[in-house]
């Protein structure tokens, strides 16, 4: 369903000759802005997939480990990814909040706050994480971030809570921020849901 989300915006936005439209506009978001949405919403998904499927695998499974991998070398593109979109939802015109009462303005903005700042823990978290406890991180085969920092179990294990608990933050952000979409889209009928997409 998500790749067909992405793959329906490039047919989208050539069928409308709004292709090479990256920024936003006043009515809606632009190309990079949505491809970045999607393509970290996707991303999370995979990594939840990677970390609660690898729980399932026997102990000594070499799965386990190639697993832990990717799901290392996707934080880091997931981390990259979030910083771009930080950078670019300050780049020019963005579409107006939609006309709801200001506690679901308030709402609103407070969870798109936390998202951001999720994207920016979680991976990082997880990096420190991994350096603490005298592991490299690996992004794919292209490089690694070296150890910069001593080894320390007992600070790696408090990070592990920080990772784990906004890895729960997130799952209850991205469920408000889906049901805000469902409810401007269904209820009150405005154009926040398609804005995102290519509707």
């Amino acid at each position: 369903m998500e790749y067909c989300i992405i793959g329906r915006l490039f047919i989208s936005n050539v069928a409308e000759g709004e292709f090479m439209q990256l920024a936003n506009n006043r009515e809606r978001f632009g190309l990079l802005t949505k491809l970045l949405h999607w393509s970290i919403f996707i991303l999370y998904v995979v990594q939840f997939y990677l970390v609660y499927r690898r729980e399932y695998l026997p102990k000594e499974a070499p799965e386990k480990l190639q697993y832990i991998l990717l799901h290392k070398s996707l934080g880091v593109v997931v981390l990259t990814l979030g910083i771009l979109m930080l950078l670019w939802s300050h780049v020019g015109k963005r579409p107006p909040a939609p006309n709801n009462s200001k506690p679901k303005l308030i709402l609103s903005k407070l969870v798109h706050i936390f998202l951001y700042l999720s994207m920016l823990i979680m991976p990082i978290s997880g990096i420190f994480m991994s350096i603490l406890s005298g592991r490299a991180v690996g992004v794919f085969d292209w490089f690694k971030i070296p150890l910069f920092l001593a080894k320390n179990e007992v600070l790696a294990e408090k990070i592990f809570y920080v990772h784990l608990y906004t890895s729960y933050a997130v799952i209850g952000l991205v469920s408000l921020h889906v049901l805000g979409a469902l409810y401007n889209h269904y209820i009150a009928k405005n154009n926040v849901l398609r804005r995102m997409t290519c509707s």
